[in-house]
């Protein structure tokens, strides 16, 4: 008797699953096609030319608006987007996990030790289904068991991927294709986020989508085809795996038959929700297991879901100038001057209201109506009202001004330390040499002339004038590691390599001057590092300029 192997994988390893109660559809799809962009932030879409996705837009169901999960890094939210669920649930916390070494196992257990991906269900469901697999990034591919993948292929470059992409669709007229493009993400790590070669680089994946939507034209399946167009994370400067909106909001985008036509979609969409649209869409039932749901909105025919509570302002949050370069908040550092500042509405309607006390903005706050002269250290905070209501996330800056003219000396002094290549966490400089030293007026790299852009560490040394006695709590914002050291007691540990998160610590001090010692590395691409405190009567902020002195 002749056994066929891939079906006999496929069934031996079936999960139960449990139909989630959800939006009916006029007709399910035949054909739906998956394609992720790494990368490709929110701002992109909107400021990029991409005349395909604007049109699939307008022909579609998109939000600008979607949320990828935490961490903001490729795996993780790749994982998600297979699997129907976040980190916590799947296990992919890192670009380096690997079935089998891991952190914490995965809640429930698919085939070979991963959790339930979208390639099982559909498999298991539909064994005769063709099922395919088309990706740019090598580490795509360690996200999900193969044996559940007809055609399995990992890419060169950008135009290979959409080129192959189109050959199988116009040849195998696949159930289910995810396809994944990396170039956009390359250019965000070498180029930065929100620069030209990033929009050119937008750009071009608009062009390959479009090769891949004609394909679907070609092979005669158009009509019988939803294309689901997103990503895993947006970017801020040169990096991304942080906690920002920049890095965690991402462009979601479906067109097809089952899908409403010009719809803009109001409602939380997740990017664990695309599995399980795509599951809805093949009328394939949704494993227990997933926590995703199927983006109602977008689905022609089904009802509306009821919102008792509506999704954050879609508003753009007024912009304060100097505005934030990278990870910097706006504001910025002035020595020895004052700073003028303007705050600007991007919206075409509603008006900002601002305080300059930390407090947040009312509809009973001062009314911006021109730029305002800053002649000490201060946080401003803006938020955009329409209607006498708040209608935007607030803005925050922080304007800090150093007074040099008293005599006193201010600031840290710093050394610079090259790094081998590859380090992953902050090494004993107690080993090596620096290569250059100078000096600082702020716990930061902004401002810092280093030899060398990746596998770089500074270390910050000088004291810390505490006028009145307390716990205070000290922060570290970090791309990669750093450590922060008061009296020679580790106070924060932010240390490994990844994208600008945040780490805390707390400390009794007593008034006066106390030892400081920060340490910081950049293993390579994005880089940053803010060092904030706060106390009982000190709002949180980035260390005082005019309290810190240099080491002797």
């Amino acid at each position: 008797m002749t056994i066929n192997i891939r079906l006999f994988a496929r069934l031996a390893a079936f999960v139960s699953t449990v139909a989630l109660a959800g939006p009916v559809l006029a007709e399910p799809a035949r054909h739906v096609i998956i394609i992720g962009v790494d990368g490709l932030s929110t701002n992109g879409v909107k400021t990029a030319a991409m005349p395909v996705l604007q049109d699939m837009m307008n022909k579609g169901s998109y939000s600008l608006h979607a949320r990828g999960v935490l961490p903001t890094t490729s795996s993780a939210n790749w994982a998600s987007i297979l699997n129907g669920a976040g980190p916590e649930q799947h296990g992919v916390t890192k670009n380096e996990w690997q079935v089998g070494d891991f952190n914490f196992p995965t809640s429930v257990t698919g085939s070979g030790g991963f959790f339930p991906s979208l390639f099982q269900i559909v498999s298991d469901q539909h064994p005769d289904w063709e099922v395919g697999s088309i990706y740019q990034w090598g580490g795509f591919s360690n996200l999900y068991d193969h044996r559940f993948v007809d055609y399995d292929v990992n890419t060169k470059d950008e135009d290979e991927t959409a080129r192959t992409a189109a050959d199988y669709i116009r040849q195998k007229r696949p159930n289910l294709l995810f396809v994944h493009l990396d170039h956009v993400d390359h250019v965000g790590h070498h180029d930065g986020h929100g620069t030209t070669e990033y929009y050119d680089a937008v750009a071009k994946a608009d062009r390959l989508i479009g090769v891949i939507r004609q394909a679907t034209v070609d092979a005669g399946i158009a009509k019988d085809t939803v294309i689901i167009v997103t990503s895993d994370h947006g970017g801020v400067s040169k990096g991304h795996g942080g906690e920002t909106l920049a890095e965690l909001e991402i462009p979601w985008i479906a067109y097809g038959p089952s899908i409403n036509a010009g719809r803009k979609l109001d409602q939380p969409i997740n990017t664990f929700d695309t599995p399980a649209t795509v599951a809805h869409l093949l009328d394939v039932k949704i494993p227990y297991a997933w926590l995703g749901r199927p983006v109602a909105l977008a689905l022609k025919g089904a009802p509306e879901p009821e919102q008792m509570y509506k999704t954050s302002s879609f508003y753009t949050s007024p912009v304060i100038e100097p505005i934030n370069e990278g990870n910097a908040p706006a504001g910025g550092l002035f020595i020895d001057k004052t700073a003028q500042m303007t705050i600007r509405n991007p919206n075409p309607a509603g008006e900002v209201r601002f305080t300059i006390d930390n407090t947040a903005p009312t509809a009973s706050s001062a009314l911006y109506t021109k730029p305002i002269n800053i002649t000490q250290s201060t946080i401003v905070r803006a938020t955009l009202f329409v209607d006498g209501k708040a209608a935007s996330v607030p803005t925050t800056a922080y304007f800090r001004l150093v007074n040099t003219k008293s005599g006193e000396s201010k600031g840290v002094s710093y050394r610079v330390y090259p790094l081998a290549e590859g380090t992953a966490r902050l090494p004993d400089f107690s080993r090596i040499k620096p290569i250059t030293n100078g000096h600082s007026y702020e716990l930061s790299i902004d401002g810092l002339t280093l030899p060398q852009s990746a596998n770089v560490a500074v270390v910050f040394e000088g004291y810390l004038d505490i006028q009145t006695a307390g716990n205070y709590t000290f922060i570290l914002a970090s791309d990669d590691g750093s450590k922060l050291y008061i009296d020679d007691k580790t106070v924060v540990d932010n240390d490994g390599d990844h994208g600008v998160i945040s780490a805390s610590g707390s400390i009794d001090l007593t008034s006066g001057k106390h030892k400081i010692r920060v340490e910081w590395f950049n293993g390579g691409g994005g880089a940053w590092l803010g060092a904030y405190y706060q106390g009982q009567d000190l709002p949180r902020q980035f260390i005082d300029a005019n309290r810190l002195s240099p080491a002797k």
